[in-house]
């Protein structure tokens, strides 16, 4: 049984004692993430007791230890989940009872079941959503526009919550937002050694994939890049943003012929504009084409269903986040994208077999991978986007 497992299996004896699962039976199995989880172990566990339900369970444990938890700002990382299921998720679920929210316009968080904060053994026990009939799309694929629009749906609601938060808890918004700043890399010096080495060879893959009469033009940009966190700011007024938001953190099920989505991973949920979690789904999640047809239109989705959120909490969105102010936030975003396609894209196309192995002690360089066709032809096609948008 190895360590991981060993953590899980204290908690849950402790979770399940305390819902009166005894006597029960309990498996537990490790799961792959084939290439789309880098922090934590993944098991689904199957709990069966005379006197009660079986529930079928999922968690997630920590596995990054010394430097390399340092350098990756992990204690943020899980202390921010644990924020997010323990905390954020009660507030949330009292607004949408407060405004009588239907059941099919709220933001849903998968069932939380437990967690443990003990530094190196953090762990979170939820609800198995993939036996509840969620699943997710393959990463190497292209989104299409029904999987697009769902999730921009449960996004804006998400967002929307954020802005309801701030209106009628201003004091303690004001003071959450404040704290929640995005420190991922552990919020250390960009321009220490290690940290600029670890850049030019993220840069080197990047410049590699472009058309020959863009590469001094992406260079200069990257070259310029200094702050790498400026885009995880807020511009104005903060808003709540999952900070992680792509395809491989959304599930989806049909329900009634309608296509419903739930987003986990809440790692890196910060302060930030509500563009950040946009330009990251969009340019993560699809390729040329589909931009080409569904960019604007997805934008336009996006807002629509906003402004529908936040009239549920009786806020106008001229006031709250009006178009124009949106429209700002995407175009000062956009060049975000481009961040995202060499430091995130990589990981994101990569083949399960070569996926960073990034538990224990392993360093941060191991983080670096090589890019392959199918990141050559996305990242080319973001760098295209964005010289067509202005933004580049």
């Amino acid at each position: 049984m190895s360590d991981a497992e060993l953590i899980l299996r204290t908690l849950l004896n402790r979770v399940l004692d305390e819902r009166g699962y005894v006597p029960r039976n309990v498996k537990v199995e490790e799961v792959s993430s084939d290439g789309s989880n880098y922090t934590t172990k993944l098991f689904t566990i199957r709990v069966d007791s005379p006197e009660h339900v079986h529930l079928n369970l999922f968690a997630k444990v920590a596995t990054l230890i010394g430097n390399l938890r340092e350098r990756m700002g992990a204690d943020w990382l899980y202390d921010t989940e644990r924020f997010v299921y323990t905390e954020l998720s009660e507030l949330y679920e009292h607004l949408q009872d407060k405004f009588d929210v239907p059941a099919e316009d709220r933001f849903n968080f998968p069932k939380f079941y437990g967690y443990s904060a003990e530094r190196g053994e953090e762990t979170i026990i939820m609800e198995n959503l993939t036996n509840a009939g969620y699943v997710s799309l393959g990463r190497f694929e292209s989104m299409e526009w029904e999987h697009a629009a769902s999730a921009m749906d449960t996004l804006a609601k998400l967002h929307a919550l954020s802005f309801a938060y701030a209106k009628y808890y201003p004091e303690r918004f004001e003071r959450e937002a404040a704290g929640r700043e995005y420190l991922v890399g552990g919020g250390g010096d960009p321009h220490d050694e290690s940290t600029k080495l670890l850049w030019e060879k993220m840069m080197s893959g990047a410049v590699a994939a472009v058309k020959d009469d863009q590469k001094q033009r992406l260079t200069d940009f990257l070259l310029s890049s200094t702050d790498f966190k400026k885009y995880n700011k807020p511009n104005g007024v903060p808003v709540l943003v999952h900070g992680d938001y792509r395809l491989s953190n959304v599930l989806f099920k049909k329900v009634g012929g309608k296509l419903k989505s739930i987003v986990v991973d809440f790692q890196t949920l910060h302060a930030a504009n509500p563009a950040v979690d946009i330009i990251y789904f969009v340019f993560l999640g699809s390729d040329e084409l589909f931009r080409e047809k569904y960019y604007h239109q997805l934008l336009d989705h996006y807002y629509a269903r906003l402004c529908s959120a936040l009239q549920r909490f009786q806020l106008d969105p001229l006031e709250v986040y009006s178009r124009e102010k949106f429209d700002e936030d995407i175009q000062i975003t956009l060049p975000y994208a481009v961040l995202l396609g060499v430091t995130v894209l990589p990981v994101v196309t990569v083949e399960a077999a070569s996926a960073p192995q990034l538990a224990g002690d392993a360093d941060i360089d191991n983080i670096i991978v090589s890019p392959n066709q199918l990141y050559q032809a996305r990242f080319s096609g973001i760098v295209d986007d964005l010289i067509r948008l202005g933004a580049l």
